[in-house]
C-alpha cells in the first residue's frame, strides 16, 4: 500500500507538473513570441548614436527580417521606471506603473491586441513624442501633455471600468500629467508566477539610451541570428552583440526549472511504481504457489476460471485501491500549494488523479495477472494431486 501509494501520488504530480508547464509555455502571454530577437548590445553605451542607426538600416535590409523596433522593457527584463500615477477626482494610494520607454513599431512588431484608441504615429501626433520634442515643458499645462499607451491592468488599477473610458484622459505620473490615447492586452514580459505589471508606455526615438532591440523574423530564428552577428561584427566589432530569441530568453528565465522538475517526477513515478510492482509480482508468487490445493476444491467444488481470476485479482489489487486513500489527499495539497504559487496557472481537475488510480491499476493487473490465470486455469486434479 506505501509503495503505490507514493507511485500514485508521484504519478498525479508528474501529470499536473507536465500540464501546468505545457500550459505556461503555451499559454496567450498577449504578444507574438515565435520570430522574435532580442539583441541587448544594442544599449550599450559603447555604440554612439550613429552606429545604432547604421545597425537600424542594416538589419533592416537582412534576408529574413520583417521589421525591427526598440524599447527599455522586453521579455525577461530590461530597464524601466516606476512612478505612481493619479487619476483626478480618485481617492487612496495612487497605484504604481510601471514606466517603459518604445520605438517606432513597438506595438506592431510584437503583435499587440489594441483594446481601444490607436497606437503612436508620431508623423500625424506631434504630442505622441517626448515633452522636448513635442514643445510642452509645463507640467500644468494640459493642452500640450505628452501622450501614453496603458496596458489593461494600468487602467484596471487606476479604476476605469472599461478601456474605452480612459481614452484621452489625462492623468499625473511622476509629476507630470500624461494623455492616455491607447490601450493594449496585457503583455506578460515576467514570469508566469507574478500578476502582469501595469505598464505605461511612452514614444521615443530610437527607444532610449539603453534599450533594447528586437527583430521580427519570418523564417526560421538560426539562420538569421548568424547573419545578424555577423552584420553587427562588421559595424560594432568593439560590442558583443548579445542576441537571443526571445523563446530562448522566456525558457531559460521562467520555464527551465518547472521542466527539469517535472522530469525528476516522472523518473521517480517511474521508480516508485517499478518498485512497487516488484513487491506485488513477489506477493503473487509467493500467495499463488501456497494457494494451489485451495483453488482446485473451488474449481471442484464448481468454481469457473473467471471466478477465481476475480477473487485472486481483487486480491492482489485491493492494497492498490486502498494506496489511492493515501495518495489522494497528499497528492491534493501538495498540487495545490504549487500551482497557488502562479498567476497564470490550469484548474486541479479530478482527471488527474482519476487518470493515475487508472494507471497503477492497470500497471498491478499486468503485474499479477500471469500467476492468477496460471493458477486459475489449472487442471483441478493435478492441482490436488500436487499437494
Amino acid at each position: 500500500m506505501l509503495q503505490f501509494g507514493i507511485a500514485v501520488a508521484l504519478m498525479i504530480g508528474t501529470a499536473v507538473l507536465y500540464a501546468q508547464t505545457r500550459h505556461v509555455r503555451q499559454a496567450d502571454i498577449g504578444f507574438g513570441r515565435d520570430g522574435l530577437i532580442m539583441m541587448t548590445g544594442y544599449g550599450d553605451r559603447a555604440l554612439d548614436m550613429e552606429q545604432r542607426a547604421r545597425l537600424r538600416d542594416s538589419i533592416r535590409r537582412l534576408p529574413g527580417v520583417v521589421g525591427i523596433t526598440t524599447s527599455g522593457a522586453v521579455p525577461g527584463g530590461g530597464t524601466f521606471a516606476i512612478a505612481k500615477m493619479k487619476r483626478a477626482g480618485a481617492t487612496g494610494e495612487p497605484p504604481m506603473i510601471v514606466q517603459s520607454t518604445v520605438g517606432d513599431r513597438f506595438f506592431a512588431i510584437y503583435r499587440a491586441r489594441l483594446l481601444a484608441g490607436r497606437v503612436f504615429d508620431p508623423e500625424r501626433f506631434t504630442l505622441d513624442g517626448d515633452r522636448e520634442r513635442s514643445g510642452a515643458t509645463d507640467h500644468k499645462d494640459t493642452l500640450n501633455t505628452t501622450n501614453i499607451i496603458l496596458n489593461r491592468t494600468a487602467v484596471q488599477r487606476l479604476g476605469f471600468d472599461h478601456a474605452a473610458d480612459a481614452i484621452d484622459q489625462v492623468v499625473s505620473l511622476d509629476d507630470g500629467m500624461v494623455r492616455i490615447v491607447g490601450v493594449i492586452a496585457d503583455m506578460r514580459f515576467g514570469t508566469p508566477r507574478q500578476p502582469v505589471e501595469a505598464f505605461a508606455y511612452r514614444y521615443q526615438p530610437g527607444g532610449g539610451n539603453r534599450s533594447i532591440l528586437v527583430v521580427r523574423t519570418s523564417e526560421d530564428t538560426r539562420p538569421v541570428l548568424a547573419r545578424l552577428e555577423a552584420m553587427w561584427h562588421r559595424v560594432a566589432p568593439a560590442v558583443p552583440p548579445v542576441a537571443t530569441t526571445v523563446d530562448q530568453t522566456l525558457y531559460e528565465s521562467y520555464y527551465r526549472q518547472d521542466v527539469q522538475r517535472s522530469r525528476l517526477f516522472t523518473a521517480g513515478a517511474v521508480l516508485a511504481a517499478l518498485i512497487g510492482c516488484i513487491g506485488l509480482y513477489g506477493l503473487a508468487a509467493f500467495d499463488t504457489t501456497r494457494r494451489v490445493k485451495e483453488i482446485g476444491i473451488r474449481k471442484v467444488l464448481g468454481a469457473s476460471t473467471a471466478d477465481v481470476m476475480r477473487l485472486l485479482l481483487g486480491q492482489f489489487l485491493r492494497p492498490v485501491l486502498l494506496a489511492n486513500m493515501i495518495a489522494w489527499p497528499i497528492a491534493w495539497v501538495a498540487m495545490t500549494d504549487w500551482l497557488n504559487g502562479f498567476d497564470d496557472r490550469i484548474a486541479l481537475s479530478p482527471l488527474y488523479f482519476v487518470a493515475a488510480s487508472v494507471l497503477a491499476l492497470i500497471i498491478a493487473t499486468g503485474t499479477v495477472a500471469s500467476h492468477a490465470w496460471r493458477v486459475a486455469s489449472a487442471e483441478p486434479a493435478r492441482a490436488l494431486r500436487q499437494f
